[in-house]
């Protein structure tokens, strides 16, 4: 099996983690980065998993999701605020199922594996294989697929 791992770094956003005990469950930042590990049955004409340098719309999905952003739980209870926020201008919002970095490495593998089938096509069977999510530059957790 050949593997690439194509890297994003310096993606700002915020959340929280409402359940959390601590500091987590207020609204703080990180420059989130990701590691994105992805093979192939097959690989293409030039002998490439893929084409880093044609990972743009990746690139696009990402910063949708990460830059500038805030990034909230589907089950916060305080979703309908932020939704507020949001529509307010004050916020860009994003919920998702999970805003820690264990979510945020599954999440991010799903959306870079739509993004990869849709611009690939299904043909070389290309798959993300795992994603690290760094939190910052101390803390990382990974999804392996």
């Amino acid at each position: 099996m050949i593997t690439i791992t194509k890297s994003w770094r310096d993606l700002p956003a915020a959340h929280r983690q409402p359940k959390h005990d601590g500091h987590c469950r207020l609204v703080h930042g990180h420059n989130w980065g990701f590691d994105v590990t992805i093979t192939c049955e097959r690989l293409d004409e030039n002998g490439f998993v893929v084409d880093v340098g044609k990972l743009k719309k990746v690139k696009e999905w990402l910063e949708s999701v990460f830059d500038h952003t805030l990034l909230i739980n589907e089950d916060d209870p305080l979703v309908t605020e932020f939704r507020e926020f949001h529509k307010r201008g004050l916020v860009n919002l994003v919920i998702v199922p999970n805003c820690g970095m264990e979510g945020l490495a599954k999440l991010v593998a799903g959306g870079i594996q739509l993004v990869l089938t849709n611009d690939f096509g299904s043909e070389r069977g290309l798959l993300v294989t795992s994603v690290t999510c760094f939190e910052d530059s101390k803390n990382s957790a990974t999804y392996l697929k």
